[in-house]
């Protein structure tokens, strides 16, 4: 089990004079934050729980994870020893207090962290419309087969599938453009390579972080046809982002509706029926969505 460093406590620790964060569980090295250090602590054969050397990653004997702001080994070397330089300091601050505990800045949240599960009563929100009924906004009272809202700017299907001469299955998704043209801006288009970017750390890493997130959420939403699906929200200043995921062999695993809440609050209203592109994006490419 791998600790959330933006959302869960740690210990404070003191290694080689300096304040650093300790966690008895593993820290993702893709959760680190820029400019910051994450190092494992390892024991001996004799005393696997008791810290003995600072590593880069401890493959046996894991004693333990550092966080820290400051580089503690030299970048060549494999280990330094720990000796008597580790203490406890009896505190258990969140990443946030340990910062200003420090006067120093506090990292960003990544966006995968900042998913929301939805609420059993928002299930129909993230199901698609017909285009009549998307082009009339939502219902007095949200149904199985989903108001969407206005201003959508666009819907996405995401697909885990194995590339040709290679063996690991990578995460392609299929674009289906909606809305007015004036809203695919080149703000929007960076946000969202942003967003699937990050999210493809987490969540849309491969099928089996999908199941292990949705399984380990209560995003679970009714309306799926074969199979549970789990309903994620993100929101960001001016985008709302609607995350459907359907974690099984075969199908579309996820599916991603896009908002402007700027066009919401103005009362844009969608042009058109769904247009759907089948061209499969590369999970490392940048995500160049077409007018909707």
């Amino acid at each position: 089990m791998q600790i959330n460093i933006y959302k869960d406590k740690m210990l404070g620790a003191r290694l080689f004079g300096a304040s650093v964060l300790y966690s008895a569980a593993p820290i993702p090295r893709e959760d680190v934050p820029q400019g910051w250090y994450c190092y494992d602590l390892r024991g001996t054969a004799r005393h696997p729980d008791e810290p003995h050397a600072l590593v880069d990653l401890a493959e046996e004997n894991h004693a333990g994870s550092i966080l820290s702001c400051l580089p503690l080994k030299k970048g060549g070397s494999q280990f330094r020893l720990i000796k008597d330089m580790f203490q406890m300091t009896g505190t258990n601050p969140s990443l946030a207090e340990f910062c200003a505990e420090e006067k120093i800045r506090c990292p960003e949240t990544p966006i995968r962290h900042q998913l929301c599960p939805a609420s059993p009563e928002d299930a129909g929100l993230f199901y698609a419309q017909t285009p009549e009924r998307d082009r009339k906004g939502p219902p007095p009272e949200p149904s199985a087969a989903g108001p969407v809202g206005k201003g959508r700017r666009n819907e996405a299907g995401g697909v885990f599938a194995a590339r040709r001469k290679r063996n690991r299955a990578e995460f392609l998704l299929t674009r289906w453009p909606r809305g007015p043209e004036e809203l695919n801006t080149q703000e929007f288009r960076n946000e969202l390579d942003k967003v699937v970017n990050d999210l493809r750390k987490g969540v849309l890493k491969d099928l089996p972080s999908m199941r292990r997130y949705c399984y380990g959420s209560k995003g679970a939403i009714a309306g799926g046809s074969c199979c549970q699906n789990y309903g994620f929200t993100l929101e960001t200043g001016r985008y709302l982002y609607r995350l459907r995921c359907n974690p099984i062999e075969g199908d579309y695993q996820c599916y991603l509706s896009c908002f402007d809440k700027q066009a919401q609050q103005m009362g844009l209203t969608e042009q058109g029926g769904a247009r759907r592109s089948k061209t499969p994006l590369s999970p490392h490419s940048p995500i160049a969505m077409s007018g909707m």
